[in-house]
């Protein structure tokens, strides 16, 4: 059952549009994102940060990016106006796109640490707290299929790179024949 918000927190609610920066307080951190407490907002609204939208890097937890108590300001994704007063926020929308810095380097060889190892491949880490993957086709192809560890180093070629999905896909890079 869903009860109807009360006038205040419906007249705030209005107030906000999609790409808005609204600021507030960290409220609370969960594995399904961040609880925020809006600045000016009456209970019960409050805003919500998907994990997706914490931070560019991979994150294991929200925690590792920020903490309860700290000030944030995120862009408006969406108002919940009818039933649950919740403001949806985004904090990478207000920092530049890291991922696309890498499009321009497809092609491009060079050394990496394994950072994660996987049921389906090995996450390779470009960059400070972005990784890339070699799928296990990948090493079975080249004859790599040898246990790799986390820590190990390893040469990469980029083959493809996502934006929008935030994802790099790694080969390895062409053998030269002896």
């Amino acid at each position: 059952m869903t009860y109807p918000l009360p006038p205040r927190v419906k007249d705030f609610l209005a107030t906000l549009h999609r790409g808005d920066a609204c600021s507030g307080e960290v409220a609370s951190i969960h594995q399904f994102g961040v609880l925020v407490n809006l600045d000016g907002a009456p209970e019960p609204s409050m805003g919500h940060i998907p994990p997706s939208e914490v931070s560019w890097k991979w994150l294991s937890s929200c925690g590792e990016a920020v903490t309860v108590g700290q000030r944030v300001t995120g862009q408006v994704l969406g108002v919940d106006a009818e039933m649950r007063g919740q403001v949806t926020l985004s904090l990478i929308a207000q920092q530049p796109n890291p991922w696309l810095a890498w499009t321009g380097r497809v092609g491009s060889v060079f050394s990496g640490r394994v950072t994660r190892v996987v049921p389906f491949g090995v996450f390779v880490g470009v960059d400070e707290g972005m990784d890339g993957l070699v799928h296990n086709s990948e090493l079975s192809q080249q004859g790599s299929e040898q246990a790799l560890r986390v820590g190990d180093e390893m040469a990469v070629q980029i083959s493809e790179v996502d934006p929008l999905r935030r994802l790099i896909r790694l080969s390895l890079p062409p053998q030269d024949p002896c």
